[in-house]
């Protein structure tokens, strides 16, 4: 009896500090994972200001031009270094064009006409006005494959290779397209730098410190500190069908109504054609 007894205590005891072995082991939560990345760099097409590397009319004012070109191609899936010096021309131009007509000018387009002609007149993205973003706004929207269109006072850039008007605004714009945390950088596709403008680096208080906005008024660059941030926005259809879709973030979503378009003021005449292979590579998400 005596021997039933012992073996029934060590027996128990065992159990018990098994099951609280278990029960350490379920309530003690794991170690975060840090998610945060420590270098982004998007493969953003490079496009410069002056494609054919002079700086006269229309090519030495039409920083803002070739940001947006730049990520019209980017949004549309190129991920070359660049394109050919006639498309960079192309693109540039029929964005000047389309400002002349809207605003009666081409130069120095502050952030709301920026972001009037992109959400009206690109067919592969859309913009929104961000005042005095953060560097960790920006970072994160980065990391999310959107790059972020950044509005200069140039002369804080120091940067000699871009040919400022010494009595001018010092006006610049250009696209951040990644980070560097160990060196605290941000990468840039810098229209305006001919022979360094891919894959530039900045200083992260280079970049914050120097961001601004234009005012026509003045024809000086003003606070607060505004950036460009951007989005995939398509609109397409195939030859052979009569539906709509919406391409964003890699996906695609059927436009369920006209009034959709209504609802988000987008011109029927964003709406491109393509191939049916093309739009099968999409993920369908639900429709709008």
């Amino acid at each position: 009896m005596k021997k039933f007894v012992i073996k029934f205590i060590v027996t128990f005891s065992i159990l018990i500090l098994m099951g609280s072995g278990c029960n350490a082991a379920t309530t003690t939560p794991p170690s975060p994972l840090s998610t945060a990345k420590e270098k982004v760099n998007l493969l953003v097409p490079y496009i410069p200001e002056a494609p054919e590397g002079l700086m006269v009319k229309p090519w030495n004012n039409s920083c803002e031009e070739a940001s947006t070109a730049m990520l019209d191609e980017y949004y549309f899936g190129n991920r070359a270094k660049g394109v050919s010096i006639p498309k960079a021309k192309k693109m540039i131009l029929d964005y000047i064009n389309i400002e002349n007509k809207l605003f009666g000018y081409n130069g120095n387009t502050n952030a709301a006409e920026m972001t009037k002609l992109i959400n009206e007149y690109s067919k592969y993205f859309e913009a929104t006005i961000k005042t005095n973003p953060t560097l960790e706004e920006i970072k994160n929207e980065l990391e999310s494959g959107r790059p972020v269109i950044a509005l200069l006072y140039g002369k804080d850039l120091n940067n000699p290779r871009i040919q400022f008007a010494r009595s001018g605004s010092y006006y610049h714009t250009l696209v951040i397209k990644g980070f560097d945390e160990e060196t605290k950088e941000f990468i840039v596709n810098d229209n305006g730098d001919f022979k360094q403008g891919l894959d530039l680096r900045y200083s992260y208080d280079t970049i914050l410190g120097a961001l601004r906005d234009y005012d026509h008024k003045t024809q000086q660059t003003v606070k607060p500190a505004t950036a460009l941030f951007t989005s995939q926005r398509m609109l397409v259809k195939t030859k052979d069908s009569g539906r709509i879709y919406l391409i964003k973030d890699n996906k695609k979503y059927r436009i369920s109504s006209p009034q959709v378009f209504k609802d988000r003021k987008w011109k029927w005449s964003l709406v491109m054609t393509v191939t049916k292979s093309w739009l099968d590579k999409f993920e369908s998400g639900p429709a709008i």
